[in-house]
C-alpha cells in the first residue's frame, strides 16, 4: 500500500505518490498521526519529527497543554456556543446559556 499526497499545481489537484514510509505506522510507515494540521506544519522540523514519528498518540496526549492550546480551546468553545446557542459575545463572556 502506498500513501498519496495532494499537491496544488496550476489550479488543478493531482495525486503524487510519496512512498510507503509516509504511511501510518500500522501500515508499515513512520507517521503516527492520521492527519496533518496547520499547527503541525508550523512546528520546527525536529520537533515535528519527534512528536509525530517518534511519539505515539498516547505519549502525545500525556504532554501537558501549553497556553496556546488552552486559549485556543476556550476561543473555540466560545465560538461554538455563539453558533449553536445563538448567543452574543456579551452572553458568552458572562457564561450565559439559553
Amino acid at each position: 500500500m502506498y500513501c498519496f499526497c495532494i499537491f496544488y499545481v496550476y489550479k488543478n489537484y493531482m495525486l503524487k505518490k510519496i512512498g510507503k514510509n509516509w504511511c501510518h505506522k500500522k501500515d508499515g510507515g513512520i507517521f503516527t498521526s492520521d492527519h496533518l494540521s496547520p499547527s503541525q506544519l508550523s512546528k520546527n522540523i525536529d520537533q515535528w519529527f519527534w512528536d509525530y514519528c517518534v511519539l505515539d498518540e498516547k505519549a502525545r496526549k500525556a504532554i501537558p497543554p501549553n497556553m496556546k492550546m488552552i486559549f485556543g480551546g476556550l476561543a473555540g468553545r466560545g465560538l461554538q456556543d455563539m453558533i449553536t446557542e445563538n448567543l452574543s459575545v456579551d452572553e458568552v463572556m458572562k457564561g450565559k446559556k439559553k
